[in-house]
């Protein structure tokens, strides 16, 4: 049985989650959430790079196991390549925010 061309979507991160984290790293003053929410964006942003450009690659084997191995390898070669150094992406943001979070007040709940 051949169900067709489908490549599944598997999110590498919820949208929310990075969110979240983001607004807890600002009400907590917390330097290590943020760099973790930026990352999260960095990551984010590579999967989906990485899922627009194979859709450019002729599609060989159009199975659905075939799909989903793709988009789990994606998954992993985003969040391995935002780590560490990545690139620049998380860092450029980790900047940016830092300086605005260590200007910012305490959010009270």
């Amino acid at each position: 049985m051949e169900i067709g061309n489908i490549t599944p979507y598997i999110p590498i991160q919820d949208t929310s989650n990075i969110s979240s984290k983001l607004t807890s790293a600002y009400s907590e003053k917390d330097d290590k959430k943020l760099k973790e929410a930026c990352e999260g964006f960095e990551s984010l942003f590579l999967n989906m790079m990485l899922k627009e450009m194979r859709k450019t690659v002729p599609d060989n084997d159009s199975s659905y196991a075939m799909g989903l191995y793709q988009g789990m390898l994606d998954e992993n070669i985003a969040e391995v390549a935002s780590k560490g150094k990545g690139i620049g992406i998380a860092d450029a943001m980790y900047k940016q925010l830092s300086s605005q979070l260590k200007n910012s007040y305490k959010i009270e709940d």
